[in-house]
């Protein structure tokens, strides 16, 4: 007799990198989306070398890379003044192996992702159902999934991976009733046709800006046909949910005492998404046959670009851990599988969590902070900052 599928629920880049993992190990993944498809939101990311060494080792580097933009520096530069104070050179970060950094469309790393697994063998789709129960018995879990018109079915897996994302239905579902806490803060997020943008932003680098009330991000996507440009500012409403669209004119207002050129580019957009940006602790990420990876289990906070780069090492370490165990068929292999999983994990997460937190409070801080934090970042160099960040991005599977 069979057994059953890995459940995963979201199929959002964790869940997809799972999936694929999973498959390529010779288990059989059931994907289930509460979305009934598959148009993805947001602008831009990036993918430091912990997670496209992950990437490379399934086989997806070349189908991503085609996307992607190289950058070779971070730029850091105040709110107000053009010229560059600080920075650290990227792809030499990704030594010793040479994984790259990457700047993508968000939407080009999901096709990428979801086209793998629709050829893959061994991963099944199903979308619009949202899992609503869930028991566990020492052997599989029930798993019981309910569309929006309300007709459900109870599915049978081998474990259950959340995926699901900050407001993750699994998590709730284990016990952890806690929400999601708003952070006082927003991101206006655009994608500017390069055409339309000055040549300084084509360049292949990440840059950023510093100021007291927000800070701005911005670097080139999508082989250098788009700038992704992210604002993020103190203040707004907390609204649950993915996105809203964004006034121009309050982007004006925000911009208003910024350097020429990144007032210029904020100008060259056309429209803008908003999200709200809410926090909360990791989780204690497995408990039985069921496990958390990604925002599901420690949503990490833009200021570290790390949110896409953290769900990804999960689901490629969860896969390396879990497929031995299915394929052993002993009892309480499973469990231990997972209960590993969250014990090499728990430590890393909670580490770029309080990083990423940090870094904001960091970016935004006014006089005389911001005066200590630059010639803290000139003093550093390029040497220094490459080192300072080398826990993050030197991460790999087989060290784990």
């Amino acid at each position: 007799m069979s057994r059953p599928p890995v459940l995963i629920a979201g199929a959002g880049i964790a869940g997809l990198t799972a999936a694929i993992a999973l498959a390529r190990a010779g288990v059989e993944a059931l994907l289930v989306e509460r979305r009934p498809g598959f148009t993805e939101v947001g602008a831009g990311l990036q993918l430091s070398p912990n997670a496209s060494s992950v990437l490379h080792r399934l086989g997806l580097a070349p189908a991503v890379a085609r996307h992607a933009v190289a950058p070779r520096r971070l730029d850091i530069r105040s709110w107000d003044k053009p010229r560059s104070f600080a920075g650290m050179p990227m792809q030499e970060a990704a030594e010793p192996d040479g994984a790259p950094f990457w700047c993508l469309r968000r939407a080009d790393l999901q096709t990428a992702l979801l086209d793998q697994a629709r050829m893959m063998h061994g991963i099944r789709l199903m979308v619009g159902r949202r899992i609503v129960a869930l028991t566990q018995d020492g052997r599989d879990i029930a798993v019981t999934v309910e569309t929006e018109r309300g007709s459900s079915e109870t599915l049978q897996a081998s474990a259950l991976i959340g995926a699901d994302g900050i407001w993750s239905d699994v998590r709730r579902l284990l016990g952890d009733a806690g929400q999601p806490a708003f952070t006082g803060h927003e991101a206006w997020r655009t994608l500017i046709p390069a055409d339309a943008a000055a040549e300084f932003a084509h360049m292949p680098a990440v840059n950023l800006w510093l100021g007291r009330q927000g800070h701005a991000v911005h670097y080139p996507v999508a082989a250098g046909r788009f700038i992704n440009l992210v604002l993020i500012r103190k203040g707004g409403p907390a609204r649950e949910g993915w996105t809203r669209e964004g006034d121009r004119s309050e982007v004006q207002a925000m911009l208003a005492g910024a350097a020429k050129p990144l007032k210029a580019l904020g100008a060259a957009a056309e429209g803008w998404q908003v999200w709200s940006l809410f926090d909360r602790p990791a989780a204690a990420m497995a408990k039985g046959r069921a496990a958390l990876i990604g925002d599901a289990a420690h949503p990490v906070l833009p200021f570290l670009a790390q949110g896409a780069a953290l769900a990804i090492e999960d689901a490629g370490l969860l896969a390396a851990l879990l497929a031995p165990a299915l394929a052993a068929a002993q009892e309480g292999a499973i469990e231990a599988a997972l209960g590993r999983f969250a014990t090499l994990r728990r430590q890393r997460a909670a580490r770029v969590q309080e990083t990423a937190r940090s870094n904001g409070r960091i970016y935004h801080a006014g006089f005389p902070l911001a005066v200590a934090r630059d010639l803290v970042l000139r003093r550093l160099g390029d040497e220094g900052m490459r080192k300072r960040y080398g826990w993050l991005y030197g991460w790999r599977m087989d060290a784990s």
